[in-house]
């Protein structure tokens, strides 16, 4: 059996993760908008509001897969660009890769330790 080609992977990949992009922004919506909160026992297309929630949620999971393969892919790509050969532009490159990563731990950590509010019944 042949080796798939870099070229075939890429286009496969990120063919797969544009295709979850544009679902997770439909049932995104669709949750939102036309499901919210308090729709009860509503139903689009045979599924509740908390059945489209888990599939939202499973297709961000291939999603997040898919990126993370996508990046693999690129992976030589992505070093040239942390580590350029130029010293200014490396040290520029490792700061801005830093503050990045460094944002997303905080935004993580806040979203992850933020206290659940329950809301008021009757």
């Amino acid at each position: 059996m042949a080796a798939i080609r870099k070229h075939s992977q890429n286009v496969i990949i990120d063919s797969i993760s544009f295709a979850c992009m544009v679902i997770l922004t439909v049932t995104g919506i669709l949750l939102h908008f036309r499901l919210p909160h308090g729709s009860h026992n509503s139903t689009i297309l045979g599924l509740t509001r908390h059945q489209w929630g888990e599939f939202h949620f499973w297709v961000a999971m291939v999603f997040v897969a898919g990126i993370i393969v996508h990046s693999l892919l690129h992976l030589p790509w992505i070093k040239s660009v942390i580590y350029p050969k130029d010293e200014s532009r490396r040290r520029k490159a490792v700061l801005i890769f830093s503050l990045g990563i460094y944002a997303l731990l905080i935004f993580t950590f806040v979203i992850l330790m933020v206290p659940i509010y329950e809301g008021a019944s009757g």
